[in-house]
């Protein structure tokens, strides 16, 4: 699990916010690519996100939105401006943090609008209190590179080909119910405030997006409230677009291009 890394470069800073059960490493290369191109970027960690599921059971999204404040706060006070990019769960917080900061430009990768799944999403708020786990892997598709490309950053070389491996995954990848919850609520809060965003904003989205439906990006650009707001879908790309798919430097350069708009 790579740690939470502070790249000093240039006066410009970035916050970049990981998703949900992620870790800074799933935005490490762009962070370094921003990085080689003289923007101090600051990559943190989300409070319960250890690796360790049992750690999430007692945050609340409250506690996530403010460690993205604090984070702003602490580059706020040696860098200006100060831009910040979400992805996924990071977006949702990126996309409050707007509105309580002065965010200088706003990119929102592969945010859903809303939590999507069947009817049991609705019951989360019930079945927090009833269910203990939700089992993230019970029915994966092992082909996908998406899932391989998540799996193998933590675990380097793992055969995902290997049905014991595969039903390992199944029984023990786990989080929290009451954490899914959560991230219900933050995306519901930050749906709440797109049109008080001001910020200057990109929006990014995998055509072949499984995790956030990619019509979250339209719905996302037509309640923003910026001036400004570039919205673009990638071909050939699933939900992590930073870690897999043909385009990732390319979207790179994008945010770059982005940040770096008069």
């Amino acid at each position: 699990m790579i740690e939470p890394y502070l790249l000093r470069r240039g006066e410009h800073a970035c916050l970049l916010i990981h998703g949900f059960v992620g870790d800074p490493g799933e935005m490490r290369d762009l962070g370094e690519h921003l990085a080689a191109a003289n923007y101090t970027v600051l990559g943190i960690r989300l409070p319960g996100h250890t690796g360790q599921p049992e750690d999430l059971m007692p945050v609340r999204w409250g506690d996530w939105l403010a460690a993205a404040q604090h984070a702003f706060d602490r580059l706020a006070s040696r860098y200006n401006p100060i831009s910040v990019i979400g992805f996924s769960l990071g977006g949702a917080l990126a996309t409050l943090l707007a509105v309580r900061r002065p965010v200088h430009r706003l990119a929102l990768l592969a945010m859903p609008y809303q939590l999507s799944g069947d009817w049991r999403v609705s019951l989360l708020g019930v079945a927090r209190y009833v269910t203990p786990w939700f089992y993230l892997l019970a029915q994966a598709d092992f082909s996908s590179p998406d899932l391989r490309a998540s799996i193998w950053r933590r675990q380097p070389g793992l055969d995902l080909d290997d049905p014991a491996i595969q039903q390992m995954l199944r029984r023990s990848v786990k989080v929290s119910v009451a954490a899914a919850d959560e991230l219900r609520l933050a995306l519901s809060a930050a749906r709440q405030v797109l049109p008080q965003v001001q910020a200057p904003t990109l929006i990014m989205h995998g055509h072949n997006d499984m995790t956030a439906d990619p019509t979250s990006a339209a719905a996302i650009a037509a309640r923003i409230g910026s001036r400004y707001c570039e919205l673009t879908y990638w071909p050939d790309t699933g939900h992590q677009l930073l870690l897999a798919g043909p385009h990732r430097q390319t979207i790179f350069r994008r945010i770059e291009r982005f940040l770096n708009r008069n």
